[in-house]
């Protein structure tokens, strides 16, 4: 009886820090998010990159796939050269963790405004993030990408 006992205390408390761990991974993962908000935001390139694993991926809505720290901040670099943002949020509205690896689901709103000048456009979308954790127990992006609820603009009338 106390074999049996002991046996399933240690099983509650494998799921507990099973438990406490996963809540951990998940508050990093959200710190990670809104580390993106926040340089997104503020247009910074070299902030986003620094999110990624060193061959991270992203993969924006209309342009191609952009793999690497350095490809990314360019590829934020130019973007902010033609689209000026007037705010960023981003929800999470699923995070899985599994091990060192994880994915976060969500949503996005932004408001874009043209360099060149114009009408800020309010857009909204939803994503998707692949985050691996490294050995000092750090999460890196490792895939994003991200697309619109917006319809693209019309084509022009011949």
């Amino acid at each position: 009886m106390k074999l049996v006992a002991m046996a399933g205390l240690i099983a509650l408390a494998a799921v507990t820090v099973s438990a406490q761990q996963k809540g951990a991974d998940e508050a990093a993962i959200a710190k990670v998010r809104t580390a993106y908000q926040t340089a997104a935001g503020s247009q910074d390139g070299a902030a986003i990159a620094k999110l990624f694993a060193p061959d991270g991926v992203e993969m924006p809505p209309n342009a191609p796939t952009v793999k690497g720290r350095a490809a990314i901040e360019a590829f934020h670099k130019a973007f902010g050269k033609q689209w000026m943002m007037h705010g960023m949020t981003i929800t999470g509205t699923e995070t899985k963790v599994t091990g060192d690896t994880a994915y976060d689901v969500g949503t996005y709103a932004q408001g874009l405004m043209p360099q060149t000048g114009g009408a800020v456009i309010n857009d909204k979308g939803k994503y998707i993030v692949l985050l691996k954790k490294d050995a000092s127990g750090a999460w890196w992006v490792t895939h994003a990408i991200y697309n619109s609820d917006i319809p693209p603009p019309a084509a022009a009338k011949k």
